[in-house]
């Protein structure tokens, strides 16, 4: 009996040490100082670099700012543990890691995460939306790869924001009384914008910005001032693009107002915007005035007042119906 539990007890030990020697790729502690290393290249890849961020006007124009890498960093994880870091002012790196199953982070015109040390940590990470501008917005995209099985790794990569367009304001004063007089639109922008995101893509916003009024901030990305007339029955027609980090709308509704001064007196024109989702564009095809609108930017107006359809494209966009106000 005692040799049979000996003879046993030997077999467990022998096959629990061919399980640690097949898997010694695969464990999650950091990686010891003379482990071999492979030479992979990261690239870029998915539509998102390669389609339409804020500057007002032409599409065109908007389209190349909003695909602009100006900086890559890639993070390769080793279970929770950072196995290697790379950074280029390009769209590809070379990085050179350890083998075994990796899962691969690439971050795009982020903040520096040189000093990121896990995979938990960079996902927890939460993005400011003030670290984007105009020709310079966050992307980051992950995947998961075998090595030294691979030498090229290619990452589709997102937008962190969601993108607001206006697309067109039309007047059509109905009163014989107000047709008259001048309409010149002032500003348009947005209050309530979800102010951070982290890189996981999951949280909720911890920071708001212009929260419930316009205070002047970030402007380069939440406000616009044409300072144009429009005639009665006529169109202005010149797109202008608004920046926010995603918000599921369960605490505050994100809401771009347009501010229009009609004779001498100064109205307010809202449109609440539905969830917000990243990298999708909420386009709002059109909103006609029909009619002075509120005294304040947080009272709707009716629907007599306003119209306008929202629209959600890839960016993704989403349509919003013509707005009648």
């Amino acid at each position: 009996m005692k040799t049979t539990i000996k003879q046993a007890l030997l077999w467990v030990l022998a096959a629990s040490a061919l399980f640690l020697s097949c898997n010694k790729f695969e464990s999650t502690e950091a990686p010891g100082p003379d482990e071999p290393r492979y030479n992979i290249n990261v690239t870029l890849g998915g539509a998102a670099i390669e389609v339409e961020t804020k500057t007002t006007g032409e599409a065109s124009t908007v389209s190349a700012n909003e695909a602009k890498v100006n900086s890559l960093q890639v993070l390769v994880f080793r279970g929770d543990f950072l196995d290697a870091y790379g950074t280029a002012n390009a769209s590809s790196v070379s990085v050179s890691c350890t083998a075994g199953t990796r899962t691969i982070y690439a971050v795009v015109n982020g903040p520096n995460l040189s000093s990121v040390t896990s995979l938990s940590a960079l996902e927890s990470t939460m993005v400011d939306l003030s670290s984007n501008s105009t020709s310079s917005f966050v992307m980051v995209g992950s995947t998961s790869a075998t090595l030294p099985g691979t030498g090229s790794v290619s990452i589709p990569v997102s937008r962190m924001v969601s993108r607001i367009v206006l697309k067109k304001i039309t007047r059509n004063f109905t009163a014989a009384s107000l047709q008259s007089l001048s309409f010149k639109v002032d500003s348009i922008y947005v209050v309530n914008a979800a102010g951070n995101f982290n890189y996981k893509l999951n949280a909720s916003p911890s920071k708001w910005y212009n929260e419930g009024k316009d205070k002047g901030e970030v402007t380069a990305l939440l406000r616009d001032a044409p300072g144009v007339l429009i005639a009665n029955n006529s169109s202005y027609s010149t797109p202008h693009y608004f920046y926010v980090m995603p918000n599921s709308a369960a605490s505050k509704t994100t809401r771009l107002v347009i501010v229009a001064t009609l004779g001498t007196q100064k109205y307010y024109y809202p449109v609440d915007m539905p969830a917000l989702q990243y990298n999708k564009s909420y386009e709002i095809t059109g909103v006609t005035i029909k009619r002075g609108g509120s005294d304040n930017p947080n009272t709707p107006v009716t629907s007599s007042d306003i119209s306008f359809s929202v629209s959600v494209n890839g960016w993704t966009t989403n349509d919003i119906a013509e707005q009648l106000m």
